[in-house]
């Protein structure tokens, strides 16, 4: 960076939102007063044309939504403790707020005398997600009940943010004294991760630690109590949060006239209700079950191999003996495409991809601020030149961080409004001392995920409406632009641009993209069971009684029906499951999002996954709408027909 360029960072850096922590704090406040003011506007109702009083609305929306979005972001991911808590604190203040709002019998009756025959669809499903909005909250019950769910909702904030909080920090750790024992682990990993001044090699759950050592590691004492300090995080100080979350949502659900949280939580969802969660639950499991038995009995055999008198396949085997198998049987090793997927060279392969899918470009913009140097900001532009959008990449761990990988929204784009703006945060391994830093081919995919995140909140700019652009769909559609788009992550055509050897410059061959394609059919459906236990683990809490609810008894009875793998003593896997706090009871969505992808999929599929006819279809009837159709609608558009479990049945039981 030049000195004048690092003087223009440091003067922009003054007047940033995450400068100081009296520059979150006041941001909020004034995007509270904003709405505050717009509140007071609108309980006036003088408005001689009611259309006014909705763009009203909307304002206040934005400003909310603007200001949820670097508040949330910046408690999860700024290095300064004390930013990320007054952060925390906004949040706090903000949904408070939200909450004011949506009990707000004054505002409610507002919006609900605005007549909206005559106005155009759009404006129409903005009024009835606006007045369904207030219905869920609450507003239509008498005033101590209202004053009740206010409270509810106040402490569920607080106690939400302990439990993210307390497995963000909760960073534990193995201390090893030989280098002998990581043996199986690729060269450059262990160069990263040389012994300090006492001999002592330490290895950490964060994930550029934890999946290598699954991986790769031939000490199972390694492996084994690797697993177990990652399936401890938020244990002990989580129990109590939780029981506290689920008992305080059961209150709320039925304060609103629902059984369980389940079902209240469903009801502005494409699922509508628990029971179909209860039964897709139970439909995914019967179709992975057969599979999962397969990989379960390929993978002990193969592990009998080195123990004899194995009787199971332990969870910290999963990864290693199914990339034994892999190897043996299929030829391929996941340490030989490692060197192909240099991070840099990803970041630049993905985002020339989307270029093209979508006719759009990216660059990075060195001027504006970030708040930590390893961040990087980049602007949208779309075929005209004309800058349309930015985000920033947070890529890498550090201490205080959000540990896994999101796409945090932070300006909802509406038209004729300002652009969008988001955030991708991951934790992959970062350069440095002259190392290059190598992902894993599943860090590869999620990076294709998230970055399908990304562009759904940049690209749905269609609606001038807050709650319509943007990632505005049903909750349980969200995952599947994100789950569309790792597609292109397996595709020898896609992969041979970026995927060069970062010593050589060779392009990965097609044939190990093949073998790597086809050996990652095995496993699948033991890796589907895991993820049915998870999804059922989500539901169970939150349909459960949680008065006398025992949290582990009741994930051992789930461990029992639907993991392919035994409980691990000693862990509890519900104190770190973060997403307990964000999704709930969704957690099925991640299923039901992939069986809506591999359905979508299928046109890709036929015409050819680079092709830019059906991408650009694809943009026009999925992404750019954002919520202002329903998700069924959206897939009838581009499908021409209602979505099937078809595709990814088929893909599940392809070998």
């Amino acid at each position: 960076m030049s000195k004048v360029e690092g003087r223009e960072k440091s003067k922009a850096n003054k007047d940033i939102i995450w400068s100081t922590v009296e520059k979150v704090s006041s941001f909020c406040e004034r995007q509270l007063k904003f709405a505050h003011d717009k509140r007071e506007q609108l309980h006036a109702n003088a408005y001689q044309d009611p259309h006014e009083a909705l763009l009203d609305l909307n304002a206040l929306l934005l400003a909310l939504d603007e200001a949820r979005g670097y508040s949330g972001l910046l408690s999860q991911v700024h290095p300064d403790e004390a930013l990320r808590a007054a952060a925390e604190e906004s949040e706090r203040k903000l949904q408070e707020f939200s909450t004011e709002i949506n009990l707000d019998r004054k505002l409610f009756e507002t919006v609900s005398k605005v007549n909206v025959e005559n106005q155009e669809q759009e404006t129409k499903r903005f009024v009835e997600k606006i007045l369904l909005g207030f219905r869920r909250a609450g507003v239509d019950k008498d005033e101590l009940v209202r004053k009740r769910l206010k409270e509810i909702r106040a402490r569920l904030v607080q106690l939400g943010q302990d439990f993210s909080r307390t497995i963000r920090e909760d960073v534990r750790s193995v201390e090893l004294d030989s280098v002998e024992k990581l043996a199986g682990m690729p060269a450059d990993w262990i160069r990263a991760h040389q012994p300090d001044e006492n001999g002592r090699i330490k290895i950490t759950t964060n994930y550029p630690d934890y999946l290598p050592v699954q991986n790769y590691a031939e000490d199972e004492i390694l492996r084994k109590e690797l697993t177990r300090q990652f399936l401890s995080r938020g244990f002990p100080e989580n129990v109590p949060t939780l029981r506290d979350i689920l008992t305080l949502r059961k209150e709320y659900a039925e304060l609103l006239g629902f059984e369980n949280w389940a079902d209240y939580n469903a009801t502005d969802k494409m699922v509508k209700n628990g029971a179909t969660i209860a039964t897709f639950i139970e439909d995914i499991a019967k179709i992975a079950e057969p599979k999962s038995a397969d990989d379960v009995a390929q993978i002990l055999e193969r592990k009998k191999a080195d123990v004899p008198d194995a009787e199971h396949v332990e969870l910290w085997d999963r990864f290693f003996y199914v990339g034994k198998v892999k190897q043996e049987q299929y030829g391929f090793d996941a340490q030989s495409v490692r060197p192909y997927f240099e991070y840099g060279r990803v970041t630049k392969g993905i985002m020339e991809l989307y270029g093209e899918l979508f006719g759009i470009r990216f660059t990075k913009n060195k001027t504006t601020p970030v708040w930590h140097d390893s961040v990087h900001a980049y602007d949208v532009h779309d075929d005209s030149g004309e800058r349309i959008a930015q985000f920033f990449l947070d890529m890498h761990p550090r201490e205080g961080k959000f540990k896994h990988a999101a796409m945090f929204p932070l300006v909802t784009g509406v038209s004729g409004g300002k652009i969008p703006a988001a955030s991708l945060v991951c934790n992959f391994p970062e350069p440095k001392d002259g190392e290059p830093a190598l992902l894993e081919h599943g860090q590869v995919v999620t990076y294709f995920h998230e970055f399908g995140h990304l562009i759904h909140q940049l690209l749905a700019t269609d609606s001038k409406w807050a709650n319509l652009a943007g990632i505005s769909v049903e909750w349980d559609f969200v995952e599947v632009p994100s789950q569309l788009l790792e597609e292109w992550a397996w595709d020898p055509a896609v992969l041979e641009r970026f995927a060069h050897h970062y010593e050589t410059n060779e392009a990965i061959p097609a044939d190990l993209v093949e073998r790597m394609k086809k050996s990652s059919e095995f496993g699948k459906g033991a890796h589907l069971m895991r993820q049915v236990f998870l999804t059922a683990l989500s539901y169970g809490y939150h349909v459960e009684d949680p008065t006398d609810l025992d949290l582990l008894g009741y994930q051992k009875e789930l461990e029992s029906k639907f993991m392919p793998y035994p409980h691990v003593e000693g862990t509890h896997t519900y104190a770190s499951f973060g997403h307990l706090n964000g999704y709930s009871s969704m957690y099925y969505t991640y299923q039901w999002s992939l069986v809506i992808a591999k359905d979508i999929f299928t046109r890709f599929q036929e015409a050819g996954i680079l092709d830019r006819q059906v991408a650009r279809e694809y943009w026009q009837a999925i992404l750019r709408p954002g919520g202002s159709k329903q998700a069924t609608d959206l897939i009838q558009d581009f499908l021409g027909r209602p979505f099937n479990l078809d595709a990814y049945q088929q893909w599940l039981e392809r070998r």
